[in-house]
């Protein structure tokens, strides 16, 4: 393209120039943003290992990340199958809450007398801590999986329920006026209206509930009488912190790494399925 054929603004100043140099800033500032949890994380790693080494930290006291991490590498195998236990648990005690508080919600979004009458119920169990009531629950349903997917899905039950009841009811006025003005059902108004307003809160409430639900699953593998599981080496490696030091952290490093994964992946799934919602141009 000559100079005479490229798009010059009546100030004499080169759009297209300018759009290509905007495409590469904004090029620029996806990387640096996809680089930024990277670059905290090395970060803190590495901070952790200087101070480690200044202040000579006793290894029984605060091993050094890299001994935490060859010790992962050294038997990636235990880790590997306890992290596929947990991880399900985790993840069937996620997809139960997530549903049962869609139902819910659904039910108190069109009721306000029955949103008052259970969200007290919900706050209750949102602020007595589950360590308090997870025997109890244990001695209701016997050891095994029943108890860790109860005690799973009751820690993320509320985050779902308190926000898809918000996003249910964010519906635009505007928007609900107008559906209602052409008789369109309820049913069209749920699933047209209602339910795509709610997605940016239902994915704000999955970020949460994603490190909930690795809490409950390893708080389930203590009380439940687990014999796989991260929870169960921990507790292992709890009653013996001498010698089972390094299966500790490397147990706590490796729920911390699934947690990132996982957030990780609802974080992208949200960008695709939201790709029209202002949060996600931002």
């Amino acid at each position: 393209m000559t100079f005479d054929e490229r798009t010059v603004s009546p100030g004499g100043v080169d759009v297209e120039a300018l759009l290509v140099e905007d495409a590469h800033d904004a090029r620029r500032r996806r990387l640096l943003l996809s680089l930024a949890p990277v670059v905290g994380v090395v970060g803190f790693l590495a901070t952790w290992q200087l101070l480690v080494a200044v202040f000579d930290i006793q290894r029984y006291v605060l091993p050094a990340p890299l001994d935490i991490l060859r010790h992962i590498a050294g038997d990636p195998g235990f880790y590997v199958r306890n992290a596929r236990t947990t991880l399900w648990e985790a993840f069937l005690g996620f997809a139960i809450a997530a549903v049962l508080a869609l139902v819910a919600a659904t039910i108190m979004a069109h009721s306000r007398f029955i949103e008052r009458a259970g969200l007290p119920l919900a706050v209750l169990v949102q602020v007595t801590p589950i360590i308090a009531y997870a025997p109890a629950i244990v001695v209701w349903l016997g050891f095994g999986l029943k108890p860790i997917l109860l005690i799973t899905s009751l820690v993320c039950f509320v985050p779902f329920l308190i926000n898809a009841i918000a996003g249910l009811r964010s519906v635009d006025p505007g928007l609900l006026e107008l559906a209602r003005s052409v008789d369109a059902s309820r049913a069209v108004i749920f699933w047209r209206l209602r339910v795509p307003s709610s997605l940016p809160y239902l994915f704000s409430a999955a970020r949460i509930a994603v490190g909930l639900a690795l809490i409950g699953a390893v708080l389930g593998e203590f009380f439940a009488g687990s014999t796989a599981g991260l929870g169960y080496a921990v507790k292992v490696a709890q009653a013996r912190p001498i010698q089972l030091l390094d299966q500790l952290w490397g147990s706590i490093f490796v729920l911390g790494f699934l947690g990132s994964v996982a957030t990780m992946l609802i974080a992208g799934l949200e960008r695709l399925t939201l790709h029209w919602h202002q949060s996600s141009r931002t």
